[in-house]
C-alpha cells in the first residue's frame, strides 16, 4: 500500500488501464460510452480508488482491445 492508502496492485492497474485508453486515443468519456459506466468511475479506476469485479475488469479489456492478463501483466502483477 502507498501514502494515499491505494493498494500498490490497483494503482497499478489503473495506469495499465490508462496507458492503453491514451494508445488508443480515447477519453474517459469514450471508454465510459464503450463500458457502459460512468466518466467518473474510469476515472477512480484509473487512479487506483476502484476495486473493480471480474466483469468489469473484462468488460474493460474488451473495450481496450485487449485481455485481462495482458492488464494484469502491463500493471506489474
Amino acid at each position: 500500500m502507498n501514502k494515499t492508502g491505494i493498494p500498490t496492485y490497483r494503482k497499478r492497474l489503473g495506469e495499465a488501464v490508462r496507458k492503453r485508453r491514451l494508445s488508443l486515443k480515447l477519453s474517459q468519456e469514450k471508454l465510459s460510452e464503450r463500458i457502459d459506466c460512468h466518466r467518473n468511475y474510469v476515472g477512480s479506476v484509473e487512479r487506483g480508488e476502484q476495486n473493480v469485479t471480474i466483469d468489469v475488469l473484462m468488460r474493460f479489456a474488451k473495450a481496450l482491445g485487449c485481455t485481462v492478463g495482458e492488464l494484469a501483466r502491463e500493471g506489474r502483477f
